[in-house]
């Protein structure tokens, strides 16, 4: 029995291994701990180091390197890469067991022990199939702009309907930004608010993304003050013909209307009917495709 396995990365949603390690923490029915953690106080039962020396900065391996040559630490390995590194070394050979996740690397490390377990990675776990709903909403753009206030009022609204709902989220990042934790804090609000109805759907290529916008029943999109014309992610649903359900204010474009072309959610007392959605989709794709980019061409070079 192990009193934590210890991980270096800890977002799931971004690395494989931390992945691994939240399964395999709740198969071992031990806590999983950050090495950030686990290095800045002293650690009084035995662990598994659940780790891939590569994805650790030099501070980390520094550290980690003075607590093994310490002596006073009861471990044990597992490796998911080999650096073939005098801190690896040192690692395998003051561990009690060593575990390699593939045949290959655990042969790679008979040089330094030779009852070197060969283990696995087991697969994703089989999930329960989306059962099918009556309207299906999309969300979709970079993630630092995904707001949960406008989502939560939507989902009020949602409680009084008796259609069943799922909400898709696909996000992007924007250049030089990172999924942090902040990040899925929002996601689980968002995920509350629809009692669990959600679907993460990751990053999605435009084809996809055009392919969803012409099956689902409309997207939702919130912005801090209201939509403007240069809200791409709104156009993007306009003009496939896909109802917008957004928030408006004193800026937002003349030919985005209430009701018309898109619908502002706080003018909204409840979720509209299919035929509703239909109408200012159609009508909001009619408008739309005045603003392509080949009239935005004409309006530059006319300047």
């Amino acid at each position: 029995m192990y009193g934590a396995l210890i991980t270096y990365h800890t977002n799931p949603f971004t690395c494989g291994v931390a992945r691994f390690n939240y399964s395999l923490a709740a198969a071992l029915g031990c806590p999983l701990v950050s090495l950030t953690s686990a290095l800045s106080a002293p650690l009084r039962s035995k662990v598994l180091f659940s780790i891939k020396l590569e994805e650790m900065n030099l501070e980390s391996q520094t550290r980690l390197g003075e607590i093994i040559r310490s002596g006073q630490l009861d471990y044990d390995l597992l490796l998911h890469g080999l650096t073939e590194s005098p801190l690896e070394s040192r690692l395998c050979q003051g561990a009690r067991h060593v575990f390699a996740a593939s045949a290959e690397m655990a042969s790679r490390l008979m040089a330094i022990r030779s009852d070197v377990v060969s283990v696995y990675a087991p697969g994703a776990a089989v999930l329960p199939r989306s059962e099918p709903v009556d309207c299906k909403l999309l969300t979709f753009g970079m993630a630092h702009k995904i707001r949960s206030e406008g989502y939560q009022r939507l989902a009020k609204l949602l409680k009084s309907d008796v259609r069943t709902f799922q909400l898709e989220i696909s996000t992007a990042l924007h250049e030089g930004g990172t999924f942090d934790e902040s990040f899925f804090t929002v996601g689980k609000e968002i995920s509350a608010s629809f009692d669990g109805n959600v679907r993460f759907l990751g990053f999605l290529a435009d084809a996809e993304v055009s392919e969803r916008l012409r099956t689902v029943d409309a997207l939702i999109a919130f912005f801090p003050r209201g939509v403007r014309e240069n809200n791409t992610t709104v156009l993007s649903a306009m003009t496939h013909g896909c109802p917008v359900i957004t928030n408006l204010d004193a800026f937002t474009p003349t030919w985005m209307v209430h009701a018309e072309t898109v619908f502002d959610v706080s003018a909204l007392s409840e979720f509209p009917s299919k035929e509703e959605l239909r109408r200012v989709g159609d009508e909001g794709m009619r408008v739309a495709s005045r603003y392509d980019f080949t009239t935005l061409a004409k309006i530059i070079l006319s300047s």
